[in-house]
């Protein structure tokens, strides 16, 4: 049930984004809280496949393609050691000071951007 809640809200975001809707709340206990939901929801999913096949299924890792080259990315940047601390620290100042600012909009857009691989219209 909580699985087809979470599908739901991510249907409601989606099509409040496709109206030009773009009220986006993005949060570390937000993200958990989804994060949790899956996890509970796959777990359950298989407890009932255990029970129905009488027997245990293994664990089974994929990664698609792009985790590969993000994972291959994270990699190269590691090893480079190049941080604009300059930049970090302007940023880690102005949070603290409470003058950062962004548009929630654009963060959305960006994400939508980099999902479907180009620029939105």
């Amino acid at each position: 049930m909580r699985l087809i809640r979470a599908l739901f809200l991510c249907d409601k975001l989606y099509r409040s984004y496709a109206k030009g809707e773009y009220t986006v709340n993005i949060n570390r206990t937000g993200l958990q809280g989804i994060i949790k939901l899956y996890e509970t929801a796959a777990r359950e999913i298989e407890r009932k496949s255990e029970k129905k096949s009488g027997r245990y299924l293994t664990d089974r890792l994929s990664l698609s393609s792009d985790a590969v080259e993000i994972k291959r990315a994270l990699e190269l940047a590691s090893k480079t050691g190049e941080i604009r601390t300059e930049k970090v620290a302007e940023l880690k100042e102005r949070i603290e000071k409470g003058t950062y600012n962004i548009e929630g909009r654009l963060i959305a857009e960006k994400m939508v951007e980099d999902f479907l691989g180009g620029k939105l219209i």
